[in-house]
């Protein structure tokens, strides 16, 4: 390293020291009971297996049928064998067309993959959103309204997709792994509504939910601490938002079943309305799912 380049970093270091102010984040809700087995695949996180939870019927949902996980765009071929020996045969991409071309699925060729985006950036809404987050002209308060509004539009913008994609999950006849970008929001909601339609009690399916927050942990740490220690680069940025878009908060949840009633009347309602499910089919899947 030439004497330049020292003198560079070092002076960029003791900027970062005596002008960067020390973010303090908070601890975000963790699942209080890990039921679920966590598969160890590199270069994908949040891959997990949703099952050996109890519903409000006394049946346990079987392990091994349900799979989620963040994107794939980094998966090696080397791991495509661990996929394999899990019997994922499908895979659903929840991402929209765009998230998509930028990182593509890494899978191996003879899995069905589908791509349902229930969720349409027109106007490419969130590069726009990390411009303006960026500028400091987004702060935590603005995040958390716009986190909020995402999970109530989610469930009732395009119930056509919605249908579609919950009617993929439930019809396969080998397991499958279904994901958005980081296994949390879009991937959280829809496991939400497939446990809600095997009727799992909200303790459960919440407890389910913010397993993301446990298994996703050490990930999201590093990308605070990382933000933090360079945040000289964008001093405008509110830390604080970063913090909100990595966490999921039981409120976020709360804001898509409110939505539902708020529409419907209720979840049971919507299931057989919206998503197209009478009473008759949805014992018939807890019978396929459950023991």
């Amino acid at each position: 390293m030439n004497k330049l380049i020292k003198i560079s970093v070092i002076t960029v270091l003791l900027f970062c020291i005596f002008s960067c102010k020390t973010q303090h984040f908070e601890t975000p809700e963790y699942g209080k009971n890990e039921t679920e087995k966590v598969i160890r695949i590199k270069k994908v996180t949040n891959f997990r297996t949703i099952g050996n939870i109890e519903n409000t019927e006394g049946r346990v949902l079987k392990a091994g049928i349900f799979y989620r996980s963040a994107h794939l765009h980094k998966l090696k071929k080397k791991s495509f064998d661990e996929i394999e020996k899990l019997g994922i045969r499908e895979i659903i991409d929840l991402r929209n067309p765009k998230e998509i071309v930028q990182k593509p699925d890494q899978i191996p060729h003879h899995i069905i993959y589908k791509k349902y985006s229930a969720f349409e950036d027109e106007g490419d809404q969130l590069s726009q959103a990390r411009k303006l987050v960026l500028k400091g002209k987004v702060d935590a308060s603005d995040a958390d309204k716009r986190m909020t509004e995402f999970y109530r539009e989610y469930v009732t913008e395009d119930p056509e997709t919605l249908k579609t994609i919950i009617t993929a999950v439930l019809e396969s006849k080998d397991p499958v792994l279904y994901h958005c970008t980081a296994g949390k929001d879009r991937t959280g909601i829809i496991t939400a509504l497939i446990l809600t339609i095997l009727k799992f009690d909200r303790e459960t399916i919440y407890n389910e939910y913010l397993l993301s927050n446990n298994y996703r942990e050490e990930l999201v740490q590093k990308r605070l601490r990382l933000a933090n220690t360079l945040h000289f680069l964008y001093p405008k940025m509110d830390l604080q938002v970063l913090e909100k878009l990595s966490w999921v908060e039981k409120k976020y949840l709360d804001a898509a079943f409110e939505e539902i009633n708020k529409k419907y009347g209720s979840a049971d309602v919507y299931i057989e309305r919206v998503l197209g499910i009478s009473e008759h089919k949805r014992k018939e899947y807890i019978q396929k799912f459950t023991y």
